[in-house]
């Protein structure tokens, strides 16, 4: 009994520095989930894309000035689209999405890996901590991507949650009930791509669980996800004449791609936490052991689904980081299952030891030794790896400066084009326009695209001002330097800060809106000199 009891106080011990990491992230995300402006450069165009999407002006649109698409797949903005009319469109919309996303990969890790059985209890409730914590205490890495107006959180729900229930779907209940909770599983995957199009290898990865879990439901699988997925996209390819395709994957593979970024990438994501990855190779290989010996403890198969999920994500983050533009949210999957790989590697360790040395004596105290020793390196990681919530938390002065510049493109008298936040136009009552990431993808030097009427535009002076943040616009757009000059800084108090993301605080040169340009007038044409009056005539 004391020693029982022994066990559930080292457990609780261990479980605490992951609740340590799982309050900062939730400190982090409640300041900043209110905040009404752009958190990072991007979410404001996203808001844009939901607003086409209610008024069916539609996204996937040849370049023009008024609207450029990311290079996204449609389900997220979609979402925003469908709240935003009982809700509004806000930022504040947007991040729930991404919040509710956290929340539902808390409850997936909590249903993939916690054993209810009193002798796994510990350690099953202490990986799934050490699970969570360690996702949590990867936040300030990816830049405070979690809670953003972005879709990388909902999707990496979507997948994380059906590769933890396809296992379960494709061997439960018989008939049609069996075959179509692997045609909904199938279905959550299919999404997942017209989330993020990295979705399409996880389609894949979810067709081989299914087919080493129970290969008759296979075809269901692979008849479902084909529907939504090959059909989806030939509705939504035919809908905008070629325009879907052409966005989500003929530009993206325009882009360059970095060897040196793809092979950094296997470093910078199993070197994170040098911790997890040694517990998720040595656990590998005590499960071989013990599988060989004995047999595959059924505790320990949530430790092989991670982290074989672990492994495609480690991959996907390398080829995306690789890609020109990417940022640290590319890691992102692989963050997570990595997490979650090292979460279960301790009920893992714990099953096997219990497999190995069986009722015989200290069979208990020797699982409970191979349980702690995976525990403690990744506690221990929980509890070093601090970080401070309030550098990802806007201010006050933040909201203020916000709140000046909002008012002062509002009091403009025309058109005020704001490309690097476009719905900054929109709060100010005004028409928003194409955002700068649009105009950065598609007239990359590998094939530029031509954007209808911008130049036009320019040239015709039809914006009475255009708001710059302090990067090369001009450099990528000659027009706007031909046609237009910077007139006047804006003051330090109407430039509200980025907080997550490549323009993030903290960066050395920290993007803010900074200059307002104007018109350039042509020089007004010198006077014609009056001609001198005729000589009087002279005496003869």
């Amino acid at each position: 009994m004391i020693g029982r009891a022994v066990q559930v106080v080292v457990w609780l011990a261990l479980a605490v520095t992951a609740l340590y990491q799982i309050a900062l992230l939730v400190e982090a995300i409640a300041g900043r989930v209110a905040y009404p402006y752009d958190l990072e450069w991007m979410e404001g165009g996203l808001l844009h894309h939901a607003e086409r999407i209610r008024l069916g002006q539609g996204i996937y649109v040849p370049p023009s000035a008024d609207f450029i698409p990311y290079l996204y797949t449609p389900l997220y903005p979609t979402l925003l689209a469908l709240f935003g009319g009982p809700f509004g469109l806000s930022y504040t919309l947007g991040r729930a999405v991404s919040i509710v996303g956290l929340a539902g990969i808390a409850v997936t890790a909590v249903v993939s890996l916690a054993d209810v059985r009193p002798r796994a209890l510990g350690a099953s409730l202490t990986g799934t901590a050490l699970a969570l914590g360690l996702f949590a205490a990867c936040y300030p890495y990816v830049d405070g991507w979690y809670d953003l107006v972005r879709a990388d959180t909902f999707f990496l729900f979507m997948i994380t949650a059906a590769i933890a229930g396809l296992p379960h779907w494709a061997t439960s209940d018989e008939g049609v009930v069996g075959h179509g909770k692997v045609a909904a599983g199938a279905a959550v995957m299919a999404l997942a791509f017209f989330c993020k199009q990295t979705g399409i290898l996880y389609v894949a990865f979810g067709g081989a669980i299914v087919v080493l879990a129970n290969w008759r439901r296979a075809p269901t699988y692979v008849a479902m996800a084909g529907i939504i997925g090959l059909g989806g996209t030939w509705i939504l390819n035919q809908s905008t004449r070629g325009q879907f395709w052409t966005y989500v994957s003929e530009i993206h593979r325009e882009h360059d791609f970095n060897l040196s970024r793809f092979y950094d990438s296997f470093r910078n994501i199993l070197w994170h936490f040098p911790a997890a990855t040694v517990v998720i190779a040595a656990t590998l290989v005590l499960v071989a052991i013990t599988a060989w010996r004995r047999r595959l403890p059924p505790a320990a198969r949530p430790f092989v689904l991670w982290t074989c999920a672990y492994a495609l994500s480690t991959v996907v983050g390398a080829v995306s980081w690789g890609t020109e533009f990417a940022h640290f949210n590319a890691y992102l999957p692989a963050l997570l299952h990595g997490a979650l790989a090292a979460g279960a590697a301790v009920p893992a360790a714990f099953a096997c030891g219990r497999a190995l040395r069986g009722e015989r004596r200290f069979g208990d105290a020797f699982a409970g030794v191979l349980g702690f020793a995976a525990a403690l390196p990744l506690a221990l990681t929980c509890a070093t790896a601090r970080w401070q919530p309030r550098d990802y938390i806007p201010t006050e002065a933040d909201v203020l400066a916000g709140d000046r510049l909002i008012r002062h493109i509002r009091a403009i008298d025309g058109e005020v084009w704001v490309p690097f936040h476009s719905w900054y136009a929109r709060l100010a009552g005004k028409t928003p326009y194409v955002h700068r990431m649009g105009i950065i993808d598609v007239t990359s030097r590998n094939k530029a695209r031509r954007i209808e009427r911008l130049d036009g535009l320019l040239r015709d002076h039809h914006f009475a001002a255009i708001i710059v943040d302090n990067r090369d616009l001009p450099g990528e757009l000659p027009a706007l330097a031909q046609f237009y000059h910077p007139a006047q800084m804006l003051p330090a108090d109407e430039r509200p800060h980025l907080y997550s993301g490549a323009g993030r605080i903290h960066a050395s040169d920290p993007m803010a809106p900074s200059v307002i340009w104007v018109p350039t007038l042509p020089a007004p044409t010198p006077p014609v000199p009056a001609a001198p009056p005729p000589a009087p005539p002279q005496p003869p």
